[in-house]
């Protein structure tokens, strides 16, 4: 498990830091902004964003699962084990 945005690393640190250190890497789509974003479609260039997303890739590198958010909502460890447990 990946967690990615376009914050900086020191902006990762500090939230995982604070969220008890998480135990996942936190990948930095920093440079260019938004670069892993847009390859998933995920990036909303009127804010300058990514918006919020799950994608779940198989080991062969084939997306099984991609579903987006809204602000604020989340998905339930149900949905996205559910998910898992297809692969």
């Amino acid at each position: 498990m990946l967690g990615v945005s376009c914050d900086s690393q020191h902006s990762h640190r500090t939230w995982s830091e604070s969220m008890g250190d998480l135990q996942y890497p936190l990948l930095a789509d920093f440079h260019p902004h938004g670069e892993m974003s847009r390859a998933y479609g995920l990036f909303n260039d009127a804010i300058g964003t990514p918006k919020r997303a799950i994608i779940i890739v198989d080991k062969g590198g084939t997306v099984k699962f991609r579903r987006e958010y809204a602000p604020g909502t989340l998905p339930t460890p149900e949905e996205i084990l559910g998910e898992l447990d297809k692969l």
